[in-house]
């Protein structure tokens, strides 16, 4: 099991220096910039003291994805955003975008459903181009009203049905909207997992009950894959070696 952090862009020399596996960037950041931008940011990459293996934050909110034109825009958003998480060494691109995906309240469930389904196979097919894979991240209620647990997670995923696209667990999440986290084992299938303390979204540097339980329903199905913490730090230098080693410690118990 690997552990990563999830970091801005302006701060990752500082993220690479703290000892964690790999980094995540988020890919809406990434996307966003000039192509002279994006090739200083590649080179920051490789000269990094960690790696870049996943990314996060794959819409900004300003796009639809339920729109009726939507596919077309994905293609385009694809074609610019894919070949960068790509070169910058990413295998996974975290889909969670809240915003992107909400529900307008005029539309039905079942036909947001529909539309999410086409717009994620959409990714799934772009990505496998690149070998990346797409994990759908399941959000709490208060950052989007569609997907909201692992179990509707997993039935988005398996309504995909493409082998590039696979479910992330988030404790946070998880935790912040009531979820059981041995769910995780009853769907199975988990290519990714963030973690942050369950109340305050903190780096976890004490243990936490609910995360070992979630651990043990990863361990379970297999998992050994990535584990990326997502949250708040007052001090990165003395809670990044606390968060490595209660983590590390968790995942041996679990």
């Amino acid at each position: 099991m690997k552990i990563g952090l999830c970091t801005g862009l302006n701060r990752l020399e500082e993220a690479a220096a703290l000892g964690f596996d790999y980094l995540e960037l988020p890919l809406s950041d990434v996307t966003a910039l000039e192509e002279d931008a994006f090739g200083a940011l590649a080179r920051r990459v490789e000269s990094a003291e960690t790696p870049v293996e996943a990314c996060n934050v794959f819409y900004p909110g300003s796009v639809r994805l339920l729109d009726d034109n939507a596919e077309e825009t994905v293609a385009r958003y694809l074609e610019r955003s894919l070949p960068r998480a790509a070169r910058l060494g990413a295998k996974v691109c975290v889909f969670g975008s809240g915003g992107a995906r909400r529900r307008p309240e005029s539309m039905e469930y079942d036909e947001a459903f529909r539309r999410l389904v086409r717009v994620t196979r959409q990714m799934g097919e772009a990505a496998a181009a690149f070998g990346l894979t797409i994990v759908i991240e399941p959000l709490n209620r208060g950052e989007t009203n569609l997907i909201n647990s692992v179990g509707e997670g997993a039935c988005l995923r398996a309504a995909v049905n493409h082998p590039g696209v696979r479910l992330l667990a988030d404790y946070f999440h998880v935790s912040l909207d009531g979820e059981k986290p041995e769910d995780v084992a009853r769907v199975g299938g988990i290519a990714h997992c963030h973690v942050a303390t369950a109340v305050s979204r903190r780096w976890p540097t004490v243990p936490e009950e609910g995360l070992r339980r979630m651990f043990t329903a990863m361990k379970a199905t297999g998992y050994a894959g990535r584990v990326s913490v997502e949250g708040g730090s007052d001090c990165w230098a003395k809670d990044a070696p606390a968060a490595l080693a209660v983590l590390r410690r968790m995942w041996q118990e679990a």
